[in-house]
């Protein structure tokens, strides 16, 4: 299963990095699979340490994968590394396993520890929506700009229907890195 979260790494100056990433959970494994180049990939590969952070607020994986630097993080109380201010839950790992692939090579990790701030009270249909889109606007050099306008529309109905003021923000910024 994979499950869409915020992962956090550093490297070796101990410098955050933060990226929107769907993680792999099969059984008691963790696996994050970046691909290559990435910073991601770059950071496990120097300090195998990462932070997983669940969060239902679509605002951080869309400014998370536009660039934006500046969010609220504070240190994890296991490892050497951080976690988002409001997420809901993070799980500090460490890679255990390397597994070469040329384009995206998979880092087997366990948990060190788990971390529960607030609970998930589920996603609404227009937060799914933005995820989806945010998917999309990640693939953007490699999926036809006719296949994203396909999907966005379609998408666009639950966003019409079902989102909040939240959720309306995050799009209209999808919307503009795609027309951009």
């Amino acid at each position: 299963m994979i499950r869409e979260s915020i992962v956090i790494t550093t490297d070796l100056k101990n410098k955050p990095h933060i990226v929107p990433m769907g993680i792999i959970f099969e059984k008691k494994k963790i696996i994050i699979s970046p691909f290559v180049p990435s910073k991601t990939f770059l950071n496990l590969k120097i300090n195998p340490y990462a932070v997983i952070n669940f969060t239902d607020d679509v605002n951080v994986f869309v400014d998370a994968l536009l660039g934006k630097k500046n969010f609220k993080i504070y240190p994890t109380k296991r490892i050497k590394g951080y976690y988002l201010k409001n997420t809901l839950s993070y799980q500090e790992v460490k890679a255990t396993r390397f597994i070469k692939n040329k384009i995206r090579p998979k880092f087997e990790c366990k948990i060190i520890k788990e971390t529960s701030n607030f609970p998930f009270k589920g996603f609404n249909r227009a937060q799914l929506s933005v995820i989806e889109a945010a998917i999309l606007v990640s693939r953007i050099n490699i999926i036809s700009k006719k296949k994203i306008k396909k999907e966005i529309k379609y998408l666009k109905i639950a966003i019409d229907k079902t989102a909040g003021k939240n959720e309306k923000i995050a799009w209209k910024k999808l919307i503009k890195k795609i027309n951009d």
